[in-house]
């Protein structure tokens, strides 16, 4: 059986695209949330195995992924090698700004390929998590979410790389006095929120509150964000939500009177997985690449009595 986040990645169109990071911002959140997409891969059959890489990461049986981060990765250095993709010049036949091999802008290199398996993985799992987090008896027993580390990363917020080393850099951490979360508290103006990160130090706010689209935003003039009200709330941050029960909401201070349920991408009803969403040119090119020996696929084979 899918998982609803496998089913929201479902309903997600391919949106290959020259455009860079900051360009695709201008498009809006709406029309990226419902798009599967990565910065300058332009090349159709790359975005449909680049879809068929998350689902395998999210496919889980007996607790383990179809494929691993390791797995997926090869599967599109391979196909990268197959369809002619260069760092110099991108895909045959399109004019594309150098990259430098290796680097976050070779899409195919190593860093930049975990960083869109555990952007896009994420993604899904946190519209899900919207979705599940705001049913009816989710809603009454747990009505806030808390900002936490879910995920280590090299360099989290509040950091920076520097000559020789690492130094804070608070201005650009979640909790501190004038990083990501006061930035939302003071455009979005909960008392409760702010109560409860003054007196604790913890990010935590209404599942209904206005915080959570703040974030996504990138209040204060963030523009790393991703414009969710779900994680990641920022590229590569590792950050998400926990849920917080109204036992616990209301011993730190707030008030989950009137909780309501927000709006999520798509309803558990809604979601549909569409017949068509491969087509016959990716699976063209990866039969042929199979016959020539170009490409090796490792098929794994389970007898269930």
């Amino acid at each position: 059986m899918l998982s609803l986040a496998q089913l929201l990645l479902a309903e997600k169109s391919d949106l290959p695209t020259q455009l860079t990071s900051a360009e695709l911002r201008n498009l809006g959140a709406d029309v990226l949330r419902q798009s599967l997409f990565s910065a300058r891969m332009s090349n159709a059959a790359a975005v449909q195995a680049l879809r068929t890489a998350i689902n395998n990461i999210l496919s889980r049986t007996d607790g383990l992924s179809a494929d691993n981060l390791a797995e997926a990765r090869l599967k599109m250095k391979q196909l990268g090698h197959l369809l002619g993709y260069d760092p110099e010049s991108g895909f045959p036949g399109e004019k594309a700004e150098p990259a430098e091999a290796g680097s976050l802008r070779d899409i195919f290199s190593t860093d930049r390929l975990n960083l869109i398996f555990k952007t896009q993985q994420m993604m899904t799992q946190g519209a899900a998590k919207n979705i599940w987090g705001n049913e009816p008896d989710a809603l009454e027993q747990y009505p806030a979410w808390e900002l936490t580390r879910v995920a280590s990363v090299e360099i989290p917020r509040g950091e920076k790389k520097v000559k020789g080393g690492v130094e804070s850099d608070p201005e650009n951490a979640w909790d501190s006095a004038h990083g990501r979360w006061q930035a939302a508290l003071d455009e979005t103006g909960d008392e409760d929120a702010q109560k409860i990160f003054d007196d604790t130090g913890r990010m935590i706010a209404r599942k209904d509150s206005p915080m959570w689209q703040a974030l996504g935003d990138g209040a204060g003039g963030y523009d790393d964000t991703l414009g969710n009200d779900y994680e990641p709330y920022a590229f590569n941050s590792g950050m998400g939500r926990v849920e917080i029960s109204a036992k616990e909401f209301e011993e730190l201070g707030g008030d989950a009177r009137g909780t309501e349920a927000t709006d999520t991408e798509f309803g558990p009803d809604e979601v549909k997985l569409p017949a068509d969403r491969f087509d016959a040119d990716i699976l063209q090119t990866f039969v042929k690449a199979m016959e020539t020996g170009d490409i090796k696929y490792r098929v794994k084979v389970e007898v269930t009595k």
